[in-house]
């Protein structure tokens, strides 16, 4: 028999309740911000809703290896709500991810009672695995929700008390069979959406096939009459129809993915596929307390499923629900274990084991395992009751309760603290987590949106390799007629400002800066750093130059000092930044400087140095060689400190010098050959 719950439905409503909003939180709280970016396969997604919203109605898309049409449809709703943008694309994760929760409870109440259902959602909504998977816009989230809806259905099903508390009773001749074959359609029908989810899905017949064969084998009293399977299968059937015609359509739906990533494939096994399966097999089965999936994308690397004091539950659930099997055949107990185990396939089965999104199907079900630990040291007390009288019984228990109970909570209350350490502290915020989600890209499409929509008479000019090789940029970039692409023939000659063009820079630069609009007021600024997956140093991923028309505010303003050759410097403005101090420098050449200049820009603390800044006048992106007559440029200039903030009354000292020959350019309106900026 299942455990009886002795929670009222009112007080069972309300814990779920909190426990939901709680794990609705976590999942979105700056959605559309962390993680920073959006990783090609999110945009891929939000490119194929894009084409839903303008008519295309596939049931598989083939563009980026193939993916299931569920979430791709979700995500055209929000996209049709909020427009292009990560949020756009994360937001049906987090929606999931949070339904995942109560979906959870319903699940396992249906198995083992509301109590256990209740630590089983908790348990979903604080852990990082489904917290991190429902912050990122794949399709792989929508499956634990499904499945768990499925396996609730059916079993309400098949048997309304759960599935071992009718043991013995064929189930066909219970009480309410009509509405219990409702409740069986319904889980079938779920079931069936499913194979829309996401590619782990495949392996759930032969989870459901083994449960069939052990419930036959170890209670065939209560095995499913014909007229109850063949509900659940038709409904099945009847949704998963149309994908499966499309399959004979189109081979890769079933060989294409799972091809390239199996570890049958040579190129993965290296020659020794029993030593990869031996390997894999050991990983699946240690990420849960041990180490978690290595790649940045899925998981803070390493981090285990579980937390230690939920990995140490995890455990005692295992070793519980391995003893009700054996001691006493229990069915909901053996559908854990054997669920658990198949679905734990995919990532066996395929590269880079233990891989969370691969193994994404062990969700909700795994969460029952520490629920049912958390479950049966809650109820320590009523365990240790007969042997005494009823005073020692008093006495005794009541220590055993508030112990056993304060440590159930004490675990809960831990790992929602370290998953939300874990996710918010160390692994959002992470550089390597913005260079894995691609939050350059993001950040140039951003970038070239908000200049747009500063001005109606606004051009962007954007390299059309960023185009072809980031999808999030032809994602983001919102369509319109003042966004153009250039190629190698380069920018259209003459380009009339405003105008910003946004250009590789580590070509040679001097032709996009000869067709810059004569005589504006250029900005020249290195993009976001960006790291590709197999290199180890950042770099800027693209350059802006952004070329306004000159104003007498900006460029007739009389000069802070005038050095010889006729340079002049316009402006100094320097400001706070976190991790040091930046500086703005306007400056101005009424003649074309011809040559090579350098800046000194000296950060002092009395007479001496703390920091500089040095480089080329108008930086290396363009150098005052490229400048023509009347051009007025504005430069940055950044000081960094140990400390991150400037010592006290630090002062910034300003000049230029001739980089031939070391000489620095006297002052023409001064006997100075530099000027002292005060922040």
């Amino acid at each position: 028999m299942r455990p009886r719950s002795n929670l009222a439905p009112g007080l069972t409503a309300a814990l779920l309740l909190g426990v939901t909003l709680i794990g609705a939180a976590l999942r979105f709280y700056r959605l559309g911000e962390l993680p920073p970016g959006l990783y090609q396969d999110e945009a891929y997604n939000g490119l194929d809703a894009l084409n839903v919203l303008a008519g295309a109605r596939p049931l598989y898309f083939s563009a980026n290896n193939g993916r299931e049409p569920l979430y791709i449809y979700l995500t055209s709703l929000s996209i049709r709500a909020l427009g292009r943008s990560p949020l756009a694309v994360r937001l049906p994760a987090a929606v999931l991810g949070t339904l995942a929760i109560p979906a959870a409870f319903a699940m396992t109440a249906a198995l083992f009672g509301r109590r256990v259902g209740l630590w089983a959602a908790a348990v979903t909504a604080f852990t990082f695995w489904p917290v991190a998977l429902s912050r990122i816009g794949l399709r792989a989230g929508a499956l634990p929700l499904m499945a768990a809806l499925s396996l609730a259905s059916a079993a309400r099903g098949l048997c309304g008390g759960g599935l071992d508390a009718e043991a013995g009773a064929p189930p066909g001749q219970t009480a309410g069979s009509s509405r219990r074959l409702g409740w069986l359609a319904l889980g079938g029908a779920l079931y069936g959406l499913t194979f829309y989810t996401y590619l782990a899905a495949r392996f759930s017949p032969m989870a459901l096939l083994g449960f069939l064969i052990f419930w036959y084998s170890a209670r065939r009293s209560s095995f499913p009459s014909a007229r109850q399977l063949a509900v659940f299968g038709v409904a099945t059937a009847l949704v998963a129809m149309p994908l499966a015609l499309a399959a004979l359509g189109q081979p890769e739906i079933l060989l294409g993915r799972a091809g390239q990533v199996s570890v049958f494939n040579p190129d993965i096994n290296r020659g020794d596929l029993v030593g990869t399966l031996f390997h894999n097999l050991s990983a699946a089965l240690g990420m849960f307390a041990w180490r978690g999936d290595d790649i940045a994308r899925h998981n803070l690397p390493g981090r285990p499923v579980f937390d230690p004091l939920l990995s140490l539950a995890w455990l005692v659930g295992v070793a519980l629900a391995l003893r009700a099997v054996w001691v006493r055949r229990s069915l909901a107990h053996g559908l854990l274990l054997i669920w658990t185990g198949v679905m734990l396939l995919p990532t066996v089965l395929a590269e880079d084991a233990p891989h969370f999104l691969r193994g994404v199907g062990v969700w909700p079900l795994i969460a029952a395992f520490p629920a049912l630990a958390l479950d049966w040291l809650w109820a320590v007390d009523r365990r240790a009751a007969g042997d005494r009288d009823a005073n020692s019984r008093r006495a005794a228990g009541q220590w055993r309760t508030w112990a056993a109970r304060g440590a159930c909570l004490a675990a809960l209350t831990a790992g929602l603290a370290l998953t939300a350490r874990d996710y918010f502290g160390r692994y959002a915020s992470a550089a390597d987590t913005g260079y894995l989600f691609q939050a350059a890209a993001t950040e140039l499409a951003e970038t070239a949106n908000a200049y747009l929509a500063g001005a109606p008479q606004r051009q962007v000019y954007v390299d059309q390799r960023y185009w072809d090789s980031f999808a999030s940029v032809r994602f983001l970039l919102s369509p319109s007629s003042r966004s153009h692409l250039f190629g190698p023939a380069g920018l259209p000659a003459p380009l009339a400002a405003p105008a910003l063009v946004i250009a590789w820079p580590y070509d040679d630069l001097r032709p996009v800066a000869a067709n810059l609009p004569e005589g504006g007021l250029v900005q020249p600024n290195p993009g976001a750093q960006y790291r590709g997956d197999l290199e180890t140093v950042p770099y800027a991923l693209y350059a802006t130059y952004e070329v306004e028309p000159c104003t007498p505010a900006r460029c007739g303003q009389p000069a802070l000092a005038e050095f010889e050759g006729g340079v002049r410097l316009l402006a100094a403005q320097p400001a706070s930044e976190a991790g040091g101090l930046r500086l703005e420098l306007t400056w101005q050449a009424p003649l074309a400087p011809g040559r090579g200049i350098q800046v000194f820009a000296q950060a002092l603390a009395g007479d001496a140095i703390t920091a500089q800044a040095d480089g080329p006048l108008g930086t290396e992106l363009y150098p005052a060689n490229w400048w023509r007559a009347g051009e007025t440029v504005v430069e940055t200039r950044r000081f960094r400190w140990p400390g991150g903030a400037a010592p006290a009354g630090t002062q910034v000292r300003i000049g230029l010098y001739d980089p031939a020959n070391n000489t620095r350019y006297p002052r023409t309106d001064s006997d100075l050959d530099f000027i002292i900026v005060t922040p």
